[in-house]
């Protein structure tokens, strides 16, 4: 007999509304200046292929197998912008507030964008799901000053398990007229 197994956790980064815009602004000039320059690399090498010489038709091949991956490369950053976008709102509509308590601090190689990170192990809990644990990388200048035994605030998807971690926030500064 089957059971059903709980989906696995999932750190998500929120992300706005112009970060997405922006994402689907460049992955959508890379799709349709690669697919121009596809086509013209297609329709040049076909109209080519008649003549003796060759060359061209070996440099349009590798210029259309070039465009094609670079446009296929800008479709997919539009996907995933919309994806993480789409996510982003189902989490802050349907989630949960909760709270994951960090049970271990380690250092983590650089994101592919050179942000320093820390990896950190963490037991999410809260109303309405079983508590579970994650451990995931996030960037070193929001969390880097987080240790073992902090509580960070989180917000949880019951159902698909999806979870977005805040830092800490800062303890207010004394003013001087308090003083």
């Amino acid at each position: 007999m089957a059971t059903a197994r709980a989906r696995e956790p999932v750190l998500l980064e929120p992300k706005g509304p112009v970060i997405t815009a922006i994402a689907c602004t460049v992955g959508a000039a890379l799709f349709l200046g690669a697919a121009g320059a596809f086509a013209y690399a297609t329709i040049r090498t076909a109209a080519d292929l008649g003549r003796t010489d060759g060359r061209w038709t070996w440099a349009g091949l590798g210029l259309a197998l070039a465009a094609a991956f670079v446009a296929y490369a800008g479709l997919s950053t539009v996907f995933f912008a919309r994806a993480e976008r789409r996510a982003t709102l189902q989490l802050a509509a349907q989630g949960v507030d909760a709270a994951a308590l960090v049970l271990a601090v380690a250092p983590a190689p650089p994101s592919n964008d050179d942000h320093d990170q820390v990896r950190l192990l963490m037991r999410i809990s809260g109303p309405g799901f079983e508590p579970f644990e994650h451990s995931g990388e996030v960037v070193r200048h929001l969390f880097g000053s987080t240790t073992q035994g902090t509580v960070l605030p989180a917000r949880v998807d019951r159902t698909t398990r999806t979870f977005t971690v805040a830092p800490r926030p800062a303890a207010p500064t004394p003013r001087a007229e308090d003083a």
